[in-house]
C-alpha cells in the first residue's frame, strides 16, 4: 500500500504487490500508517466522460487508499476510452494489490496489446499476479519480458526507475520461488486441501496468527485493520462453527499495537505483545496475561533479561511453562528477523535470549515460532529457506539438543502468497494458519487442515494433578520423581501441592515422593492417550508418619566432620550425568541415615557468558542437585544453604568452574 500512495504522490506508475506479505510485519514493528484509508462510498466516485480527468481522479483515489472506487473509476475510465493504455496499466496494479489476480492480469496483458513500450515495471507486476496463481511458466515468462527491457526504450523509464530497483533487487528471489514451485509440482502430495475458517473470522483484511483453547472452544487470533492498527480478537465455537470475532477490548488491547497471543497448555495464561507501552523496553515487547474463566485477570511484561529495546515479538512457550521462544531484530542475529529463545529463572523472570543459530536462522526473515507440545518440534516461517514465496511454513526438529536441518511443509500448507503463524491443536493432528494465498476473503486469512502424520509431533499427555494430606485433604507442596524406565524428572509443586506435566503419552510411570512428614509414596500408573483434550487429573494423597514419643538425650559435643562432592556441568548445560545421579544417591542414603547431618549446595559458572547468565547458570545446577536430593528424601531442613554464585573470573573458562559444590556437616 505505501507504495503505491507514494508512486501516486510522485505522478509515476507503480504496483504495491507485496502489501500482504508487509502485513504481519506491521504488527511485528508497529509502523503507524503514513495515510489514513479513508472508508469509501458512491459519492467519491466521478461521473465525466473525459477520459484524463477520469484517470486523474483514480489516481486521487489511490493516493485515499480507496482501491475499490479507484477500480471502478479506471473501468469508467477505460469505457470512455478503450484503447488507453496507462488506464489498463493502473487497473492492472490496482487488481493486483486487491488480490484479483485474473484481473490484474487481464488488464495487463490489455495493455501491453495497445502499447508494449510503456511500462517495464508492468511486466514484472503481471508476473506477480501469475506467480501469485501459482503459474511459475507465466510468472517466468513475464519476469524475462522484464529483463529483456532493462537497457532498452519505453516511456516510463524514468519515472519508474526507482520502483524498477525494487524489482531488479527482487528478480533473483522470485526466479527460485519458481524453480522451486515447478520442483515440487510433480510431487505434491494427495490428501485434503486446506479450508479456510467462515466468515465470522476471515474479513476483508488481515487475520492471523491463531492460538486455540484445548477443548476447541475458543479462538485467539491478530486482527490488522484498515488504519493499520493490530488487535488481539477472540472467538467462541457455537456448535459447528464460530462465532463472530470481538475484540478483546481493553483489558489486552489499546490504541497502539497488540498481536501474537499465545495460550499456555493449561490455558490459564497466555503470551502476547504489546507496543510503544509505558513500560515497554523498545517498541514492541512480550507481555503475560492471567486468563481465568475465559475472562483476563491481569496483564504484566515479562521480567528479567528476554526483552530488548528492539522489537521483540510472537512468543510461543513450551508445555511446561519454562521456555519461551520469539521473534526479533536485536543484534547478533543472522540478518533481518530471527528466532531466539529465553529459559525461565526459578525466581519467575526470563533469562537472556538466545539465537537459534545457523541452522533454523538465514539473513532473510525467520518469524511466528510454535514449539509444540512434546518440546522437540518446531514450526516457523521463512523467506530464507527454500520456497515458494513470500514466506513458507517449515519444521525443524530438536535431536539431541540441536536442530535439525528445516524441511518445508509445501502442500496445502504453502502457496505462493505470505503463510505465517502455525498453530497446532491439542489433539495433535489439527492445524491452522494463516495464509495470503489467492482466492481467501481479502489479505491474510486463517486456515485449517489436517496435518500429515510424518510432520506430527510425539504424542503428549497433559496431565494436571495435586499433591494433599490423605487424612485433611489439605494440599501439600512436594518434590515428586517421576520415573520411566532410565528416565527421571524432578517436579517441585506449587504452595497448593498442584503441577501441571507434559507426559509423552500410552506409557508408564512411577511417581515418587519423600516427604519428612509423611511415608513414603510410590504409585504406578500408565498414562494412556485417552483423546481426551483436556489434561487428565492425578490427585497423590500422602500418608502422615504415625507420632512416636520424642526423647531428649544429653547431648555431647562432639567435632563436626565435613565432607565435599563437586559435581561438573558441560558448557551451558545443567544436566546431570547417570554417574551424578548413583553418586547423589550415594549422598542421600548418608543425609536419611543421619538426620543430623546438614549440606550446602552452591552452583557456579564459568566466565563465558554475561554476569545475569552465568548467576541464572549456577542457580539451575544448584537447583537441580537440590531437587534429586530432595526427591530421594532429603528433609528440607538438611539444606541448610543453596545458592548460585555466578563466575568469580569473567575472564575464566575452565572446566573446573562449571560445577556445584555439596558440603556435608556433621557430628
Amino acid at each position: 500500500m505505501e507504495k503505491i500512495l507514494l508512486y501516486i504522490a510522485l505522478m509515476i506508475l507503480s504496483s504495491s504487490a507485496f502489501s500482504q506479505s508487509a502485513s504481519p510485519e506491521a504488527d511485528n514493528l508497529a509502523v503507524e500508517p503514513t495515510e489514513e484509508l479513508a472508508s469509501e462510498g458512491e459519492n467519491d466516485f466521478f461521473s465525466t466522460q473525459n477520459a484524463k480527468k477520469s484517470l486523474q481522479h483514480a489516481q486521487t483515489l489511490i493516493n485515499q487508499g480507496k482501491l475499490k472506487t479507484a477500480r471502478k473509476q479506471l473501468e469508467h475510465t477505460i469505457k470512455i476510452k478503450e484503447n488507453f493504455a496507462v488506464a489498463h496499466r493502473e487497473l492492472g496494479m490496482v487488481n493486483l494489490e486487491l488480490g484479483d489476480y485474473p484481473k490484474a492480469i487481464n488488464a495487463f496483458e490489455t495493455s501491453f496489446d495497445f502499447d508494449e513500450k510503456l511500462s517495464r515495471a508492468a511486466f514484472f507486476e503481471c508476473g506477480e499476479a501469475y506467480f501469485q496463481m501459482g503459474q511459475a511458466d507465466m510468472a517466468r515468462y513475464y519476469y524475462t519480458k522484464f529483463t529483456e527491457l532493462k537497457d532498452k526504450s519505453y516511456a516510463n523509464k524514468q519515472k519508474e526507475s526507482g520502483l524498477e530497483i525494487d524489482y531488479d533487487l527482487l528478480l533473483e528471489e522470485r526466479l527460485n520461488n519458481c524453480q522451486y514451485i515447478e520442483r515440487v509440482a510433480n510431487t505434491v502430495a494427495s490428501g485434503p486441501a486446506a479450508t479456510a475458517l467462515p466468515e465470522s473470522i476471515n474479513s476483508s483484511v488481515d487475520d492471523y496468527l491463531p492460538t486455540v483453547s484445548n477443548n476447541g472452544d475458543l479462538m485467539i487470533f491478530t486482527r490488522t485493520d484498515r488504519k493499520g492498527n493490530q488487535n488481539i480478537f477472540r472467538s467462541e465455537r457455537l456448535d459447528s462453527t464460530w462465532a463472530k470475532a470481538k475484540s478483546f477490548g481493553k483489558e489486552i488491547n489499546t490504541n497502539k499495537n497488540e498481536g501474537m497471543a499465545k495460550l499456555e497448555a493449561h490455558g490459564r495464561r497466555f503470551y502476547f505483545t504489546g507496543c510503544f507501552r509505558p513500560d515497554s523496553e523498545g517498541g514492541c515487547d512480550i507481555y503475560r496475561a492471567i486468563f481465568e474463566n475465559q475472562k483476563i485477570q491481569e496483564t504484566e511484561k515479562l521480567t528479567g533479561s528476554l526483552n530488548s529495546e528492539d522489537w521483540d515479538s510472537q512468543p510461543s512457550v513450551t508445555c511446561d511453562g519454562q521456555t519461551l521462544y520469539f521473534t526479533s531484530n536485536r543484534e547478533g542475529g543472522l540478518g533481518g528477523a530471527d528466532l531466539w529463545v529465553s529459559i525461565k529463572n526459578p525466581d519467575g523472570s526470563w533469562s537472556e535470549a538466545t539465537n537459534l543459530g545457523p541452522e533454523i536462522n538465514t539473513p532473510g526473515d525467520e518469524e511466528a515460532p510454535y514449539i509444540s507440545n512434546d518440546g522437540n518440534t518446531l514450526f516457523f516461517t521463512s523467506t530464507g529457506h527454500p520456497g515458494q514465496g513470500e514466506g513458507d511454513l517449515f519444521i525443524a526438529r530438536k535431536i539431541s539438543d540441536t536442530w535439525a536441518a528445516p524441511e518445508n511443509l509445501d502442500y496445502p500448507f504453502n502457496s505462493p502468497g505470505k503463510e505465517i503463524g502455525f498453530f497446532l491443536h491439542a489433539d495433535g493432528k489439527t492445524a491452522y494458519f494463516s495464509s495470503a494465498r489467492a482466492g481467501g476473503s481479502g489479505g491474510l486469512d486463517i486456515y485449517s487442515v489436517e496435518l500429515p502424520e510424518k510432520f506430527r509431533p510425539d504424542p503428549t499427555i497433559l496431565l494436571e494433578g495435586q499433591v494433599v494430606d490423605q487424612v485433611t485433604n489439605e494440599p501439600v507442596p512436594a518434590f515428586i520423581k517421576i520415573s520411566r524406565e532410565e528416565e527421571h524428572r524432578y517436579v517441585q509443586t506449587n504452595e497448593t501441592g498442584g503441577f501441571f506435566l507434559c507426559l509423552p503419552g500410552n506409557k508408564g510411570y512411577s511417581f515418587q515422593i519423600n516427604e519428612p512428614d509423611y511415608d513414603y509414596f510410590i504409585d504406578a500408573r500408565f498414562v494412556a492417550a485417552t483423546g481426551h483434550l483436556d489434561p487428565a487429573r492425578a490427585l497423590l494423597k500422602l500418608k502422615p508418619k504415625q507420632m512416636t514419643p520424642t526423647f531428649v538425650a544429653k547431648k555431647t559435643v562432639a567435632q563436626k566432620e565435613e565432607k565435599r562432592v563437586q559435581f561438573f556441568f558441560a558448557s551451558d548445560s545443567y544436566s546431570l550425568t547417570h554417574e551424578d545421579l548413583l553418586e547423589l544417591e550415594a549422598l542421600a542414603k548418608t543425609l536419611n541415615k543421619k538426620r543430623s547431618w546438614s549440606a550446602e549446595v552452591i552452583g557456579y559458572a564459568d566466565g563465558s557468558g554475561s554476569k545475569d547468565y552465568n548467576k541464572w547458570i549456577s542457580e539451575q545446577r544448584a537447583q537441580k542437585i537440590m531437587a534429586y536430593l530432595r526427591a530421594q528424601g532429603v528433609a528440607a531442613d538438611q539444606i541448610v544453604k543453596l545458592e548460585g554464585k555466578g563466575s568469580a573470573d569473567a575472564s575464566g573458562n575452565s572446566a573446573e568452574m562449571r560445577r556445584v559444590d555439596v558440603v556435608l556437616y556433621g557430628g
